[in-house]
């Protein structure tokens, strides 16, 4: 994630745990396989996550925000993930943002979720 985004997340009061910050090179794998992932908001600019919970049926966070803006516009991302976050229905969907708007999918059934 770009570190402008983290910034104002935080700044915004939200607890950010940076994956750059707490445990760099960890696999993808390795992160979905955490104990307290059903607990977490995951934010990411990386499509293989929604693949893993798709196709592959692993454990999920309790929703995911992939960014397709690239880190060309960490401002506007971190504005749509604050208005995200607002949404009462964030949970259990992979939320796409994009420059044309925000796509949610709900999670498929069968999909493990701690």
């Amino acid at each position: 994630m770009h570190p402008v985004v983290v910034q104002r997340l935080r700044i915004a009061g939200l607890e950010v745990e940076w994956i750059a910050e707490t445990a760099s090179g960890l696999a993808d794998i390795q992160i979905l396989s955490r104990v307290d992932i059903g607990e977490l908001i995951f934010i990411t600019y990386d499509r293989d996550f929604g693949d893993l919970i798709f196709n592959h049926d692993f454990n999920r966070p309790s929703a995911v925000i992939y960014s397709r803006l690239g880190r060309a516009e960490p401002r506007y991302l971190a504005d749509c993930i604050l208005q995200l976050l607002e949404i009462e229905q964030i949970q259990g969907h992979f939320h796409v943002i994009k420059a044309d708007g925000i796509r949610s999918t709900p999670f498929p059934n069968g999909t493990t979720h701690d």
